[in-house]
This record gives C-alpha cells, structure tokens and sequence, in this order.
C-alpha cells in the first residue's frame, strides 16, 4: 500500500466531524470483530439463559409458593410481587437476545432490507418495553430497598433504562432522517447497554465465586460495571468504524477500498 493512500484514507472527513483511518487500522478492526462477536455470542447466551432460568422461576412459583417467597425471599419475591412487570420483562428481553445480533449482520440488511427493518422495529418496541418495566422491578422496588444498600442497584437501573431508552428514540430518529451512519451507532449503543445485564451476571458470578463480599453490596456495583465496561467496548468500535460521509458505506468496503488502491 502506497503513502499515499495511507495518508489520503486516513484524512477523509465523516459527517460527525471524525475521520475513518482506512490504511492503519484495518487489521485492528478485523481482529476486534472477531473478538466482538466471539464476546456477543458469550452474552446473548448468558442473557438468553437468565431469561429462560428467570422465566422457569415464574412458571414454578405460582399461587401460594410465590407469595410465601415475597415475604421470606426479597430478592426473588419481588418478582413475584410485579409478576406482569416481570413478564414484560422477560419477553422483551428474549426478543432483543434473539434480534439484536441480526441487525448487524450485513448479509441479513444487504439481502433481506425489509425483514432487517422489520426486526428493527421489533427489536426497538421490545427494547423499550424491557426498559419501562425494569423501571418498576429495579428503580421502585430494589431487593434490599431504596433506602439501603438497595439505592446503588435503584440508581443503576434508573441510569440504563433512561439511556437506552434515549438511544433507542435517537436511532430511530436518526433513521427516519436517513442519516444511517449515526442510526447505526445508536443502535451499537442501545444494543450494548441491552447486553449489559449479561456482562453484570458475569461479573458477579465472578466476584460471588472469588469474594466473600455480600450479595447486597455486589448486585448494585457489578451493574455500574457492566454497563460502564459496555459502553466503552460501543464507543470503542463506534470510533474504529465510523465511515466517511452519512455512514451507508460499511468499514469493510471502506478497508477493501484502501487495499484496492
């Protein structure tokens, strides 16, 4: 690859201000997709088994179980308590594990525009109504109160819900607009913070194994981590790939260009 070009794909100007630097970080990018999808994988399973685990816990204590729970079981019984909260939770979030890896999936948009637009519709509606009625379970009624230990796991969740719900309004507003490129970092963004709860579970699976620290004072903390470690990991690849002009062009046909040249 020629100097010129190097210094030529490193300088083109995005429409947000940034530039697309084609000639030095193509393998980086590479390496980090892998990377990214291998960790993608690893949470939608995780996520995916909390649901089903969560969901099998609702479908077995039902009636009299559950309400013994709520009185003996704060943290379990509080799901029983906000049982239609609960479910939309449960179901929204099983959508959004199912959806979301299909959204940025290029063959899937490339091939099939309108089944991606679709499951884009779906995955936000679904998004949304997860975030309203975590809301209720998390911010309202936190497993060890609002006035406890319970304030740190409240705030948390008060913190993802209102910004995923903020990314998820910004990508669809930046769609209707056609500006794909910001459409499609705010759904890295939203789709990142969803997956969130998946990094916490392993985090704290972690901590809970290798500390003797309380449960009380893990489940607030690993959720500020797992979204915090989430966020950064979007920003991180937002700004790896972020293309020339209003975004259409994929990073890879940007890299192959440069390669071309």
């Amino acid at each position: 690859m020629s100097e010129t070009i190097s210094v030529e794909a490193a300088t083109v100007t995005t429409g947000t201000g940034s530039d697309f630097s084609a000639a030095p970080w193509p393998t980086v990018r590479r390496v980090l997709e892998v990377l990214g999808w291998s960790m993608v994988a690893i949470l939608v399973f995780t996520g995916l088994a909390v649901v089903l685990l969560r969901a099998g816990f609702m479908t077995q204590n039902l009636g009299a179980a559950g309400a013994e729970l709520i009185e003996t079981d704060p943290f379990n019984g509080r799901y029983i308590k906000h049982t239609v909260a609960t479910w939309l939770h449960l179901i929204p979030g099983f959508l959004v594990m199912v959806l979301g890896p299909m959204q940025f999936m290029r063959w899937i948009r490339n091939r099939w525009t309108k089944f991606h637009r679709m499951c884009g519709r779906v995955f936000i509606l679904a998004a949304g109504t997860g975030g309203v009625s975590g809301v209720i379970i998390g911010v309202f009624d936190p497993f060890m109160g609002v006035a406890g230990q319970g304030f740190n796991e409240s705030m948390a969740t008060a913190f993802f819900s209102v910004y995923v719900l903020f990314c998820l309004v910004m990508a669809y507003r930046r769609i209707r607009e056609r500006k794909f490129g910001q459409h499609r970092e705010w759904m890295v963004r939203s789709f990142a913070l969803l997956l969130g709860i998946a990094t916490e579970r392993l985090i704290l699976t972690a901590l809970q194994i290798n500390t003797d620290i309380d449960m009380a004072v893990l489940f607030g903390t690993t959720f500020w981590m797992g979204i915090i470690a989430n966020m950064a990991a979007a920003e991180i690849w937002i700004n790896l790939t972020r293309t020339p002009g209003n975004g259409a062009r994929h990073w890879k046909d940007v890299d192959a260009k440069a390669r071309a040249g």
